[in-house]
């Protein structure tokens, strides 16, 4: 018995060490930033943003601001919404998968001509904005 206790010993730890290194890979892996896809228009329609545009008239009323995030399932985005650099609304959002789409809207209320801007906005940082303007 004596003869093969190191054999044993020796293929015993061939056989843990490849799995505890992966197990170790996997703990210190670096999770991938979430990334964000987005564009502002005048409705959503079965599941897709129509009027996409870059420029809107002052009588657009609301717009929608439509995003598709990858990357960051099961957790939270923001919209905040800009007008002239001041923020005029933040609305939370659930990410329940990846990539998902989700949207926001934004009524624009009275004078609201100007430079527009929504942000898609994950643990405080930017991952995507989307600027626009209302003559």
């Amino acid at each position: 018995m004596r003869k093969y206790w190191p054999a044993f010993v020796v293929a015993s730890a061939l056989i843990v060490a490849p799995s505890r290194s992966f197990a170790q890979q996997q703990a210190g892996a670096a999770k991938a930033a979430a990334s964000a896809e987005a564009a502002v228009g005048t409705a959503v329609a079965e599941r897709t943003l129509t009027g996409a545009a870059e420029s809107f008239t002052a009588d657009v009323g609301t717009l929608y601001c439509f995003s598709k995030v990858s990357d960051a399932a099961d957790s939270d985005v923001e919209h905040v919404w800009y007008h002239n650099d001041q923020e005029v609304g933040r609305v939370k959002l659930h990410i329940g998968g990846s990539p998902w789409r989700t949207h926001s809207s934004k009524k624009l209320g009275e004078n609201p001509a100007g430079s527009w801007r929504c942000d898609v906005v994950q643990d405080g940082n930017v991952i995507k904005s989307v600027a626009f303007k209302v003559e």
